[in-house]
């Protein structure tokens, strides 16, 4: 009740004036004299507290303090990985000292200064959604609650243009520039939904961003806005089953929010929602009200055009200027309270939603008879209002959800990766798990994904993997169990070749669905073959026959018979030893070595094995001995697993990967977190560090692992969850990054790199004496540029030459058909030949291809762009034209 006081009350109001800014920061001092009252009156009460029984309190409470010590003293003298009792709490640095042989990566560092990094390089770049920020209120007297919200978005931005509409602003806008809307317009019979109609016009005419009055801007927008964004919206949530959606007034189990987006002007998602709002004027979408607002103008509309839309123009249509990009959750989804696994204090926030949802207490249409137009209008609320039937509403409504969940199986989420890319999802609960954990739920949710840490961490696995390929743009990434194929394609991002290795069925589906929608098929090679040890090569079965009472699930088999584990491959030998008359599917075994061709640069092997991880490295053997071995091995790492699956000593592979010269070891998950939490819980809990210490104490996503922690990394080790342990091997970093240096001519470099850029990073690599350290310096540098073409990185000189020849009128030479590797029954490449002069003549038709395809694309691009240079000088003529008329 109070709330809605102070939301209505005369003096907490901001005037908003046409183009002047208004302060916030009174807004503050009002709180801070608040909280001083608060405190005044919160002293009177303790003391007319005071009375008889005040000492006995006393001693009572000195008590429990007393059992509180010796608690906290026998903790710390039996603190878990390492003593808390060493930690020194004296001394500048103290905690940093102690830290620094425990922290191997460090943690996310400033997201405010990579920010700032990152916008210094993108701001200057030409974008197609205009810098402008749209917002809008029934008056100019705005809340002073929500004033502050407001203010953010004009800091956080500098240089972009903020205008602000009220009711009266709202409607001569749509009188003047879409006539032939205002009918519709006027007709709707709730504010919000004239809101609704409003945010979807003032977008499609002037382009930008809009966003509510009660969403506060955390990050700049050219932190997520890209030079060919068109269209970016945000996924507000997702639900198991249309029911509990509905029960949280949710209209779709997974659904699209609408209080902040951006998009180019005139683009034709925002043209097909205003169509079809002015079309549905007489139309009933529920009986029940606020059904029929959600339906009609709300998220259930903006959800169904936009994900059509977002399949209309793939990534993969070049030519096609009209992007859609759906962010996770956590960049425009976060509420302002801890919820639904989000936290306002995530670095990739980048909008906070307050959540005031005022639309819902608004005063009802018949308290606004006179704003009725006509007879019909006012029947047609009338019958809206009084054939409200709650229960049947309801089941109508699951009934609607329930069909569009049946054909829209799979959902696109933009990564938080630089470059983005889109990977496809299932709703939460339908889709395979993997190292424990629910994929498509966390990649939905945070863009990201990484095995048994939170998803927010930095550096990230993907960061430290991917990473690891960037100065050759001719590496390869191995990724064994690539699941959903994050990482797989997020390496493809960045121009770099995929042998992805899976099996299981659903995460295939969304897999190849993502290869496909982005474009990455020349990139990204799929084996669907399990891998194991050279004496393990033999057929295996995977999913077991079906008696005839049982019935068999979409993914061909029964869940309880048939595990995700058992799909994949990875299962006990027992359950894989099916005779071949009770198997329904079988796979044949295959040593990951016989693979790889022995000219591919493989520069970083990922495992994700469920246990197998031991045996499959087994089967890479042949690899880690090359001349150029791969310098980065990513395993997770699970020992109860590897004992279930026969690996009975699990150290055995950690201690011959160290003996053969990957002595750099870092580990993330359940033991690093463990270790870190011992060793701060003493800092933590008395307090007194220096500013500059803190920084010390955050959590780091990577521990330091050395030689005689192996035993107690074991002893510690999670049975339910793997350890991720990432190998590094300097040596092999070393001539990997020279080989590259030497190719360089037919390599990538960052975008304006230069010679002598590449021989320093090499040089810092070759002095670096903190090992994983200095390989991250060098490993993360990968082109800054908006890799919408991610063939691009792999051409050199060659693609030049063509792209000139092109210019000067000359015709490119004929595009030669491109075949992929050849494999024979049991996975294996065929035989390639043994003469040089086919394998120079194979590798010239494959760079002239790609130089086709190149300009292939950068042709359709132009068109595209054509399109909006018309679309944005229209624009400039009716601005024009409203000038001369004003």
């Amino acid at each position: 009740m109070g709330g809605r006081k102070a939301w209505r009350s005369p003096a907490r109001r901001v005037q908003l004036l046409p183009q002047t800014n208004y302060d916030a920061g009174k807004a503050g001092a009002v709180g801070s004299r608040a909280a001083a009252g608060a405190g005044s009156g919160g002293r009177r009460l303790w003391r007319s507290s005071f009375g008889s029984g005040f000492l006995a309190r006393s001693l009572l409470w000195r008590a429990l303090a007393a059992l509180t010590a010796v608690m906290l003293a026998l903790h710390l003298t039996s603190g878990g990985f390492v003593t808390v009792g060493l930690v020194p709490l004296a001394g500048s640095s103290g905690a940093a000292a102690q830290l620094e042989d425990l922290v191997q990566l460090s943690g996310d560092g400033d997201p405010a200064a990579a920010a700032r990094r990152y916008i210094s390089e993108t701001d200057s770049a030409p974008k197609l959604i205009p810098r402008i920020i749209h917002q809008t209120y029934k008056t100019r007297q705005v809340p002073e609650r929500v004033a502050q919200y407001m203010g953010t978005w004009q800091r956080m931005n500098p240089g972009w243009d903020v205008r602000f509409y009220d009711d009266h602003d709202c409607l001569d806008f749509v009188r003047r520039e879409f006539p032939e809307y205002l009918e519709a317009y006027r007709a709707l019979a709730k504010d919000v939904e004239r809101s609704d109609f409003f945010r979807y016009m003032v977008v499609l005419r002037a382009g930008g961003v809009y966003a509510d009055i009660d969403t506060e801007c955390k990050q700049p927008l050219d932190t997520i806005i890209r030079s060919r964004d068109t269209l970016i919206v945000g996924w507000e949530s997702e639900f198991p089953d249309a029911q509990k959606a509905l029960d949280a007034w949710h209209v779709r189990t997974r659904q699209l929010l609408q209080w902040a987006f951006a998009a180019a002007p005139e683009h034709p998602a925002l043209k097909e929602l205003c169509d079809r709002i002015a079309g549905s004027q007489h139309r009933a979408f529920s009986p029940d009200t606020h059904l029929d607002t959600l339906e009609r103008t709300g998220p259930g509309l903006f959800t169904d055009t936009v994900l059509k839309h977002a399949d209309l123009h793939a990534p993969n249509k070049r030519d096609d200027p009209w992007t859609v990009r759906i962010l996770p959750r956590v960049q425009l989804g976060v509420p302002n309270s801890p919820a639904y696994g989000l936290s306002p204090s995530d670095p990739s926030v980048v909008v906070l939603h307050h959540a005031l949802a005022s639309w819902r207490i608004q005063r009802r249409w018949f308290w606004r008879f006179w704003q009725r137009t006509t007879v019909e209008d006012t029947s047609k609320q009338l019958t809206r209002s009084w054939n409200w039937h709650s229960e049947d509403a309801k089941r109508q409504q699951i009934s609607k959800m329930q069909k569009i969940d049946a054909v829209a199986r799979l959902y696109p989420v933009s990564t938080v990766f630089d470059p983005p890319f889109d990977i496809f999802t299932h709703l939460v609960g339908r889709g395979e798990r993997q190292s424990g954990g629910d994929v498509s739920s966390a990649l939905t949710t945070h863009g990201s994904w990484q095995p048994s840490v939170q998803p927010s961490r930095r550096p990230s696995l993907a960061d430290a993997l991917v990473g690891s390929l960037g100065i050759a743009s001719n590496a390869v990434l191995l990724d064994i169990g690539a699941g959903y194929g994050f990482f797989s394609l997020a390496a493809a991002a960045r121009g770099h070749k995929v042998h992805a290795f899976e099996l299981a069925p659903a995460s295939l589906e969304a897999f190849e669905a993502s290869i496909e929608y982005n474009g990455f098929k020349h990139l990204i090679e799929v084996h669907k073959l399990p891998l194991g040890a050279p004496d393990q090569e033999e057929y295996i079965c995977i999913v077991p026959r079906q008696k005839d009472n049982v019935k068999t699930s979409r993914l061909g088999s029964d869940p309880e018979t048939a595990s995700i584990d058992m799909l994949r491959g990875y299962s006990t030998p027992q359950a894989h030893q099916t005779a071949a008359m009770d198997c329904q599917l079988m796979a044949k075994r295959t040593p990951g070595a016989s693979v790889v061709g022995e000219e591919e640069s493989v520069g970083a092997i990922r495992v994700s094995a469920n246990g197998w991880e031991g045996f499959i490295m087994r089967g890479f053997e042949p690899l880690l001995h090359r001349s150029q071995a791969p310098p980065v091995i990513a395993l997770e790492w699970n020992p109860a697993a590897m004992r279930l699956v026969g690996f009975n000593d699990p150290l055995e592979m950690v201690q011959r990967l160290y003996d053969l010269g990957w002595t750099d070891i870092s580990h993330s998950g359940y033991v690093c977190d463990e270790r870190w939490y011992s060793v701060t819980y003493g800092v933590r809990r008395r307090g007194g560090m220096k500013p500059e210490d803190l920084s010390a104490l955050k959590q780091p996503t990577w521990c330091r692992l050395l030689p005689e922690q192996f035993g107690l990394l074991l002893e510690r080790a999670s049975s339910t969850y793997p350890e991720t342990l990432l190998f590094i091997n300097k040596k092999a970093g070393l001539a990997f990054n020279a080989t590259a240096a030497g190719g360089r001519k037919g390599t990538s470099l960052r975008s304006g790199a230069s010679d002598r850029e590449a021989d320093s990073a090499a040089e810092q690599v070759a002095g670096s004496g903190r090992g994983w350290s200095g390989m991250l310096h060098l490993f993360s540098r990968h082109p800054q540029a908006d890799l919408s073409n991610a063939s691009e990185k792999a051409l050199g000189d060659e693609k030049v030459q063509q792209q000139q020849q092109l210019s000067s009128g000359r015709p490119p030479p004929p595009q030669q058909p491109v075949d992929p590797p050849q494999l024979s029954l049991s996975g294996q490449p065929a035989s390639r030949g043994g003469s040089g002069e086919l394998e120079a003549s194979k590798r010239v038709e494959r760079q002239a291809a790609a130089a086709s395809r190149s300009d292939d694309l950068a042709r359709g691009a132009a068109g595209g762009v054509e399109q909006l240079e018309g679309a944005a000088t229209a624009l400039q003529q009716r601005g024009e034209s409203e000038s001369t008329r004003q």
